[in-house]
């Protein structure tokens, strides 16, 4: 097939290319009306067999007993997939916001899950629960209650029934009142949303320093015990020391391994401790114990208890997940903590041959100023710190080699923040942990990734983090997660839109192979305000809809996208195609931009379903970078981690804020108008709205 070539004769260049765009465009009406308008409606799919949108649905699998989260079926005119959304609401916020349409076309048919026979009630808590899954029933004829007590994690729960008098039997007992489907559609619900995690990062970053602050208070204890002159060994000063007082630890080396049973604070004066290489080398197993000012090596090389990974396939529930606790949370370790909260590590450092920091059973934790030395070979150690069930809040610290620097699994609320990773597998790697901050940290040389987050969470915020050099800059999964204001450069992609009803804003994608990917077979999140220059693609898409990556008339600055003879952000601009990709790289390319034969290209992607499949489009590309001093500063070689004020920005201090939290959709608010970057205003030749 012949390519085209920009320093070949232009008009021989132009011709080859409007011949290969005039058979892509017969090739997309080909089949496009293949669908009978008189076919019945379809019928319900197995819920298993839908592509989920709203609520994650691993939230509704953590909530206790028979709690449910209604759920909806909905088959769209030009999408191929039945989407399934996790609450009623998630859905009806979508419906007049004409977004949805525009890229999956009108719904069809909507079945909704009715409650009539499965006794529904609500939880000691206020969630929703039934004995039993509901019945699906046409949108159309089933009742609603609204303004109940019952609840989802999310929010309001709409509760649908199949029969009026069902419904009102529920109204007697639990409030609200019996609607039908148009006063739903009518109604804004107060649910979580992306723009709310936005708005909750900074309080989350104040958070960390409240812990902090009074992880420094339960350390400062008077002196009970100094080793050498009231005890022989750190062991037995530990064990000799009451309750709240502290234990010196002078300079020099001490080989022994020791267990801490009291809520002590243990503090080395240029001190080491180590073990025999044999388990872990400090275990904790009491609450608001301290550890500073040590120096930690010699721990056993064991990454993982074959016993007691064994015990969980034979008597525990044999999932994967608990598979990986019983595994992952029993290995040695420099430090290790079981059931030991209030656990405060500062001025620490560790050379660890298996885990340097393992927390496990709710030893929730401070770390500061902890220095994890790992293995240079990521397969033969484990990770810097690894937090099973267990909230951990880290500040400055640095993690080098070894698996992963941190691993955090259902460890909700945590914070990194200000600290460096460097040569590990993932840098930050968070499984089923939601509502934590990932921010303010660099991350280099990271061979898979350096910000990961797997396994479907919620409400992450992912915020002002520098990741250079690696596979992947930010891959985090999930629903409703916040990355902004992070600087991607030089790795082999700068993040992925894999989180759904997710935003994705104000990150500087400069000098990567492939800026960013659309990952999410339905797109349902926002990409928006971002900066992608100088990399060899600016963004990739998997199967599924077209990706509309703006919102209304704001989209992002693409390197490229406004050469040409038209007025910049006139005209939209899609890195997924293989002639505005070029864009940036070969001028020549503007050539066949401008051709007739593009723009008839152009009007066919947006009505026909087969053009819209794995591609992205930005209808209104910014004229100017958002963030010009942070993508100068991104470019430097010689400049270090490059970071943003995005504390300020978020809570509104510089005016510079870009969303609008009262927003109420499940994707997010609104750009506020005053954060556009200079020049023209134009309007784009289409509506738009992020959706990754």
């Amino acid at each position: 097939m012949a390519r085209f070539d920009p320093y070949a004769d232009p008009s021989l260049a132009v011709r080859l290319a409007l011949a290969g765009l005039l058979l892509v465009a017969a090739a997309a009406t080909a089949g496009a009306f293949a669908a009978d308008p008189e076919a019945a409606a379809p019928s319900p799919v197995a819920y298993d067999d839908v592509v989920e949108l709203g609520l994650s649905s691993e939230t509704d699998a953590l909530m206790a007993g028979s709690a449910r989260v209604p759920r909806t079926e909905v088959f769209y005119s030009q999408l191929q997939y039945v989407v399934g959304y996790n609450g009623v609401e998630s859905f009806v916020a979508t419906v007049g916001d004409g977004r949805t349409e525009r890229q999956f076309g009108y719904p069809i048919t909507v079945y909704v899950e009715t409650f009539d026979d499965a006794r529904p009630g609500t939880t000691e808590t206020g969630l929703f629960r039934s004995e039993r899954l509901g019945e699906w029933t046409p949108a159309e004829e089933a009742v609603y209650v609204v303004g109940s007590e019952a609840r989802s994690p999310a929010g309001e729960t709409v509760v649908p029934f199949r029969e009026r008098d069902a419904a009102e039997a529920f109204v007697a007992d639990h409030g609200g009142r019996a609607v039908d489907w148009e006063v739903v559609r009518s109604r804004s619900f107060d649910t979580d949303s992306a723009a709310a995690v936005r708005g909750t990062a900074p309080d989350r970053w104040t958070a960390a320093d409240e812990r902090i602050a009074a992880a420094e208070r339960r350390a400062d204890r008077p002196v009970s015990v100094v080793v050498s002159e009231d005890a022989p060994t750190v062991e037995a000063a530990v064990a000799a020391a009451p309750a709240n007082t502290t234990v010196v630890v002078p300079p020099g080396t001490y080989e022994e391994t020791l267990t801490v049973n009291e809520s002590v604070t243990v503090a080395g004066e240029d001190a080491r401790i180590r073990g025999d290489g044999n388990g872990s080398v400090i275990t904790v197993r009491a609450p608001d114990v301290a550890l500073t000012g040590l120096s930690i090596d010699g721990s056993g090389g064991q990454t993982r208890d074959p016993e007691a990974a064994r015990e969980g396939r034979d008597g525990g529930d044999g999932t994967w997940d608990t598979n990986i606790q019983l595994g992952y949370g029993h290995g040695d370790a420099g430090i290790r903590a079981i059931g030991a909260p209030g656990l405060v590590v500062d001025d620490v450092t560790i050379e660890a041959n298996a885990s340097g920091l393992l927390l496990r059973e709710g030893s929730h934790a401070v770390a500061r100023d902890l220095r994890v030395n790992g293995t240079d070979e990521w397969r033969d150690g484990f990770m810097g710190i690894t937090g099973m069930q267990s909230r951990v809040t880290v500040t400055d610290s640095v993690f080098e080699g070894g698996r992963d620097g941190i691993y955090l699994h259902r460890a909700d609320g945590s914070v990194v923040r200000n600290s460096t990773f460097a040569d590990n597998r993932y840098g930050a790697h968070l499984m089923y942990t939601g509502d934590a901050l990932i921010a303010d940290n660099a991350f280099r040389n990271e061979l898979f990734g350096g910000v990961t987050v797997m396994t479907r969470p919620s409400g992450n915020a992912i915020v002002g983090n520098d990741v250079r050099n690696s596979s992947a800059g930010i891959q985090a999964s999930g629903t409703r997660t916040y990355v902004g204001y992070n600087t991607l450069v030089g790795n082999e992609l700068g993040f992925s839109t894999s989180s759904r009803g997710s935003l994705y804003e104000r990150n500087v994608v400069a000098g990567n192979d492939e800026g960013a990917r659309a990952t999410t077979v339905v797109p349902s999140s926002r990409v928006v305000a971002n900066d992608f220059v100088g990399n060899a693609d600016h963004a990739g898409a998997g199967a599924g809809a077209l990706r509309i990556w703006a919102d209304g008339d704001r989209g992002n600055y693409w390197e490229g996208a406004n050469v040409g003879t038209h007025e910049p952000g006139e005209r939209a601009y899609r890195p997924t195609s293989p002639v505005d990709a070029a864009l940036h790289r070969e001028v020549a390319a503007v050539a066949v931009r401008e051709s007739p034969a593009v723009a008839l290209l152009d009007r066919l992607r947006g009505t026909v379903p087969g053009a819209r499949s794995g591609s992205i489009i930005d209808p209104a590309p910014a004229a100017a970078p958002y963030s010009p001093d942070r993508l100068a500063a991104a470019l430097d070689p010689d400049a270090g981690p490059v970071g943003a004020d995005w504390r300020a920005e978020l809570n509104g201090d510089t005016g510079t804020t870009t969303m609008d939290t009262r927003d109420r959709n499940a994707t997010g608010g609104s750009i506020d108008p005053g954060a556009r970057p200079a020049g023209p205003t134009t309007a784009p030749p289409t509506g738009g709205v992020a959706d990754a």
